[in-house]
This record gives structure tokens, sequence and C-alpha cells, in this order.
């Protein structure tokens, strides 16, 4: 891969994350209301952040990269701590059930694996893709 090849696909799971927030604020706001909607978007708002800080973390602590720092390998494991802090605060501050903001937190995951179901179906139909 090359990349702007990489630098196309990040972009397509920020995107996917993006539109499963959205998605799940809107399906949370029909069924469950203004607080559980709200708690939703938060946590899909921390995933989102959570994308951007692998990404940066990625980039500052590859081979490539000309100064590393010790702090940002111990970063990736720090960022989950965040997360589940997070989540906790919002659970405790719109006082909502923790599945709002747990599946929140999971848009990320869902957009990666959507963006390979769709990354192997489009090899699947049209072959190896050309870079």
């Amino acid at each position: 891969m090359t990349d702007s090849h990489d630098s196309f696909s990040i972009r397509k799971i920020y995107l996917l994350t993006a539109a499963f927030g959205l998605i799940g604020f809107v399906c949370y706001f029909s069924v469950e209301g203004v607080r559980s909607s709200i708690a939703f978007a938060l946590g899909a708002v921390a995933s989102f952040g959570n994308l951007w800080l692998f990404e940066w973390l990625s980039g500052s602590i590859a081979p490539h990269a000309a100064s590393r720092k010790p702090w940002q390998a111990g970063a990736y494991v720090v960022r989950y701590a965040v997360l589940l802090a997070i989540g906790y605060g919002i659970v405790k501050a719109l006082n909502v059930s923790p599945l709002a903001v747990v599946l929140g937190l999971l848009t990320n995951a869902a957009a990666v694996l959507a963006f390979l179901i769709l990354e192997l179906i489009s090899h699947a139909l049209y072959g190896k893709a050309s870079h």
C-alpha cells in the first residue's frame, strides 16, 4: 500500500466512524430519548478522538519518525484508562445506562469492521486494486 492509499483508507474510517456515530445518535434519540442519545454521542466523540490519538501515536513512534519520546509509547496503554474514565464520567454526569456510552465508544470498532468488509467485497468483485 502506498502512503496515499493509507491516507485514503484512514479518511474512510474517520467517515465511517462519524456515520455510525450519527446513525446511533438518531436511533438512540428515537428510542431512548435525549439523555441516552447525548451519552451515545459523547461516547462516539471519545471513540473518534481515540482513533485520532491512535493515528497520531502510530505516526510518532513509527520507525521513520525523527524523534521518539518514551511517553508516546506509554500513551497507547494510558488511552484505554482515559476512555474508561471518560465513559464513567458520562454515565455519572448524565445518569444514564452505561450501554449507551459503551456502544458509542464502539463506533470506531464498527467503522473498522465495516471498512474491512467493504474492502473484502471490493477486492472480491473488482480484483486487486491498482495503487
